[in-house]
């Protein structure tokens, strides 16, 4: 075997470990948590000025993409939200709002991701302290 081939090989090697069942299922809840989110905070307006716990909704994805993978729970949620993400904003401009500024989206999709991959990581811990007790 090539070295080239070898490189291949390795590169790859978190995609064969992977759950393409927890992506599905992390993508399929992002969808739809990002729009809830986003229609509530349509609906409310520019003049709610209370905090918006919207954010936190995020984390249910990525913990039960977690739940339902035990290898690599943490790339699963990352993976099937960041796949989510650009899917939704097309949606989301297509169908149903008007545009926001682009830094508000990205920070708005940035820490969407990043709480659907805490939620991931809460797994990932609530498993290791459950273990550490057995």
């Amino acid at each position: 075997m090539s070295l080239r081939h070898k490189l291949a090989e390795e590169r790859f090697i978190v995609f064969k470990e992977i759950s393409w069942t927890g992506v599905v299922t992390c993508f399929s809840l992002y969808c739809i948590v990002f729009l809830a989110v986003r229609y509530e905070m349509e609906m409310e307006g520019a003049s709610h000025t209370q905090s918006r716990l919207g954010l936190l909704m995020f984390i249910l994805p990525g913990a039960i993409a977690a739940l339902n993978v035990r290898r690599t729970p943490l790339i699963v949620a990352i993976l099937g939200a960041l796949l989510a993400t650009p899917a939704c904003m097309v949606l989301l401009h297509l169908h149903f709002f008007r545009a926001i500024a682009l830094m508000q989206e990205m920070a708005f999709m940035t820490s969407a991701i990043f709480w659907c991959g805490s939620g991931a990581l809460g797994v990932m811990l609530w498993r290791m302290l459950l273990t550490g007790r057995e």
